[in-house]
């Protein structure tokens, strides 16, 4: 009795452990495939961001995990970490590669809600 609930447990940890590396995964090419839809890069390139973007993801997950959603903490926790990818993105690609990389990253807002202007 004791194996089967241990095999249980053990196997429910498997899977969602195999689902949450998906889920990183489709972060990571998501965010390449963006980058690499406005900008061309080498496959040099492609693969230090990849692993750059990977460990970005990781990090990001473990600050989910950790601290309450909403929370003070939460939030200075990701900004510390987003500010860490964006040095290692200077760092591998120098400073004008790393702002370019960062600008075709960013998604297109120009369909979004329009200001209305006030009529006085």
């Amino acid at each position: 009795m004791k194996k089967t609930i241990l095999l249980l447990v053990f196997t429910i940890a498997l899977t969602s452990s195999l689902f949450a590396q998906k889920n990183d995964d489709k972060k990571v090419n998501a965010y390449v495939e963006a980058v690499e839809s406005k900008i061309t890069l080498t496959s040099e390139e492609k693969a230090t961001l990849i692993t750059l973007k990977e460990a970005h993801v990781k990090a990001t997950s473990e600050i989910n995990e950790k601290y309450d959603k909403g929370s003070e903490e939460l939030k200075a926790k990701r900004k510390e970490n987003n500010k860490e990818f964006s040095k290692s993105l200077n760092k591998a690609f120098g400073k004008d590669r790393a702002k370019e990389i960062k600008t075709a990253s960013k998604k297109n807002k120009a369909n979004g809600k329009k200001k209305k202007k006030n009529k006085n």
